[in-house]
C-alpha cells in the first residue's frame, strides 16, 4: 500500500455522528488538537518512563490539587493499579506474588448500592469484594485485618451512606478509599479527596478529551507511587498495561486546558444551543414533542436532549438502527429508548453536525408518521377473530450446545410453558438463574441473567423449533448499574446454538 493513505475508509470502516456522549465501545472523545499537537512532538524523542512520570505528576498534582497523580491505560486500568498499592502498600516482594495474596489483606469492601460493574479490574489483582449494605456492617468488616481497600462508585453520596461517613471510618482503620469517577468532571479542589478519599480514578478519554486510552489516578502520594510502582515499565502484575510517553504527555495537555481554558459553562451553553437546533427541527414532524433535560448534578454535566413520538409510529432502538444505516451514519444512544422515544446525548457532537442530526431525525420520523396513516393501525396485533394456531409445547428440558469462537460450551434449559409464554431455568457452567421468554408459531426467544460480581451475565436466545430441536442465535452481553443498555447485554457478540429435547417428542397445544 505504499504512498496510499491509511484512513479508516481504507480497511471498509465507516465513521458516524456521535449522538451517545463518550461511551468507550464508540470509541470515547475526540482529542483536542493541543492534544494531538503534545502527542506528535513526544513521539519524536525518548525518555526514561520513570522520570517522565515523575515530571509529569508533579505538574498534575498543582493542577489538579492533589497529592500526587499518575497517567494509567485508561479508568479501569486506575481501579487495578490503586488495588494493587491497596494489598502491596509497595513492597516489592508481594508486588511479584500477585496475584497470589495468601497470608495478607485479601478483600476489598464494596456498598451493595454503589457495586459497579468495572469492579474485574479491582478483582484482577486477587481480592474477593465483600458486599455491606449499612454502616454497621462496613464497622465490622473494617475491624478484619483482611480488608485492604474500600471502593466506591463516584456520587456524592452512594445509597443512604456519605462519602465522608465511610472514608472517615476507613482512615481510622489505616484502610485507604477508591472512588471510580472515570466518566465524571475532573474537579479542583476535588471533592471526594476533600471527602477523605485516598485515591480518585478518572478516564483521560471522556470528558477531558484526552487520548482514549488514557485514566488519571490522583490522591494522596503514598498510595499513588505505590501505585506507579505497581504499573509498567516495571515488571508486575499490571505490566501488561503499558501507557506510552505519547499518551502520557497527551492526557498533561488536556489537563493543562482544563486548568487553564476549559469553561464548563460556556461548554454546557452550547450544548443547550445544539440540542435547541434538533428540537427545531424534529418538532416540525406533527406529533413529535422534544426536552431538553438539565444534567445530573451540577450544572456543568452535560444535558441531553429527550425526543418524544406517538407509541406505533417506531420503536426508539428501530429508529437509531435506521440513524445508523443512513448517510451520514448518526450513532444514538441506546439506553432510554422506548416505543415512542430515544435519548441524544450532545458531548461528543462537532460544528455543523446538530443541524444534520435533525433534518435526518425529521426525515424519518416523517416517514414513519405517514406510514402509521397509510395502515392506519391496522394488523399492529392481528385481525380479531383470527383462528389462533396450534401452539407448540416446548416445556421440558433441553440440552444447549453454544458454539463460541473458539470452542463450545454445554448448557441446560429447563422450560415451563402457558400458552406462549415461557418460564423456566437456564444453567450454565456455573451458575443456574431463571429463564422468561415467549413462542410464536415455531420461533422461541428465550432470555436469562446471571447476576454475578457487580454485573449480570445475559444470555438471550433466538431460536426455530423444527421437531426436537431448536436452532438459531445467541446473543451474550453484560448490565449494570454503571454500564446498562440494550448494546451491553450483546457485547460478548452472537453465536450459533443448538437445543436438544431430553428424551421427548415434540408436543402441541390446541
Amino acid at each position: 500500500m505504499q504512498g496510499d493513505k491509511v484512513s479508516y475508509s481504507y480497511i471498509g470502516v465507516k465513521p458516524f455522528i456521535n449522538c451517545c456522549g463518550t461511551r468507550t465501545i464508540h470509541s470515547g472523545t475526540l482529542m483536542l488538537p493541543c492534544v494531538r499537537e503534545a502527542m506528535m512532538e513526544a513521539s519524536q524523542s525518548f525518555v526514561n518512563m520513570d522520570e517522565l512520570m515523575e515530571g509529569v505528576g508533579k505538574r498534575l498534582a498543582e493542577l489538579t490539587g492533589s497529592g500526587h497523580a499518575i497517567v494509567t491505560t485508561g479508568g479501569a486500568a486506575s481501579l487495578c493499579v490503586a488495588a494493587a498499592a491497596a494489598v502491596t502498600a509497595g513492597d516489592p516482594e508481594l508486588i511479584q506474588r500477585l496475584p497470589n495474596l495468601s497470608g495478607g489483606r485479601d478483600r476489598v469492601v464494596m456498598l451493595k448500592s454503589g457495586r459497579f460493574t468495572y469492579d474485574q479490574a479491582i478483582r484482577a489483582v486477587g481480592v474477593s469484594i465483600v458486599e455491606v449494605g449499612t454502616i454497621d456492617e462496613m464497622k465490622a468488616e473494617l475491624d478484619d485485618k483482611r480488608t485492604a481497600m474500600v471502593a466506591l462508585l463516584g456520587t456524592d453520596e452512594v445509597g443512604l451512606v456519605p462519602v465522608v461517613e465511610v472514608t472517615g471510618l476507613a482512615k481510622a482503620k489505616g484502610v485507604p478509599v477508591l472512588v471510580d469517577a472515570a466518566s465524571e468532571y475532573l474537579r479542583n479542589p476535588n471533592p471526594y479527596l476533600e471527602a477523605g478519599a485516598t485515591m480518585v480514578a478518572y478516564s483521560g478519554g471522556k470528558y477531558l478529551r484526552g487520548p482514549q486510552c488514557t485514566g488519571l489516578l490522583i490522591g494522596e502520594e503514598p498510595w499513588v507511587r505505590a501505585a506507579w510502582t505497581n504499573a509498567a515499565p516495571h515488571h508486575t502484575f499490571a505490566r501488561m498495561m503499558k501507557v506510552g510517553k505519547e499518551e502520557v504527555m497527551g492526557i498533561l495537555a488536556a489537563v493543562e486546558y482544563w486548568a487553564a481554558e476549559r469553561n464548563d459553562d460556556e461548554d454546557y451553553e452550547m450544548m443547550i444551543q445544539q440540542l435547541s437546533t434538533i428540537t427545531g427541527l424534529v418538532t416540525e414532524v406533527e406529533g413529535v414533542t422534544a426536552e431538553v433535560l438539565a444534567g445530573k448534578g451540577e450544572k456543568s454535566s452535560p444535558p441531553r436532549l429527550e425526543i418524544r413520538w406517538p407509541i406505533g409510529w417506531i420503536h426508539g432502538l428501530d429508529l437509531r438502527q435506521k440513524l445508523l444505516q443512513s448517510e451520514p451514519r448518526i450513532m444514538l444512544d441506546d439506553r432510554g429508548a422506548t416505543d415512542g422515544s430515544l435519548f441524544i446525548l450532545p458531548f461528543s457532537l462537532q460544528e455543523g453536525e446538530a443541524v444534520v442530526v435533525g433534518k435526518s431525525l425529521r426525515r424519518m420520523l416523517e416517514r414513519e408518521r405517514e406510514a402509521g396513516k397509510d395502515s392506519g393501525g391496522a394488523g399492529v396485533q392481528g385481525a380479531e377473530g383470527e383462528r389462533r394456531e396450534s401452539v407448540v409445547d416446548v416445556s421440558g428440558p433441553w440440552e444447549v450446545e453454544i458454539a463460541l469462537h473458539a470452542g463450545a460450551v454445554n448448557h441446560l434449559l429447563t422450560l415451563d410453558q402457558s400458552d406462549d409464554r415461557i418460564a423456566g431455568r437456564h444453567r450454565t457452567t456455573h451458575m443456574e438463574n431463571e429463564a422468561t421468554g415467549s413462542i410464536k408459531g415455531n420461533q422461541l426467544k428465550v432470555v436469562a441473567e446471571h447476576p454475578f460480581e457487580g454485573t449480570r451475565l445475559v444470555y438471550a436466545f433466538h431460536g426455530t423449533l423444527d421437531g426436537d430441536e431448536i436452532s438459531g442465535d445467541v446473543e451474550i452481553g453484560t448490565e449494570g448499574q454503571s454500564a446498562p443498555g440494550p448494546l451491553n447485554r450483546m457485547e460478548y457478540g452472537s453465536y450459533r446454538w443448538v437445543g436438544r429435547r431430553e428424551g421427548g417428542h415434540e408436543k402441541t397445544q390446541p
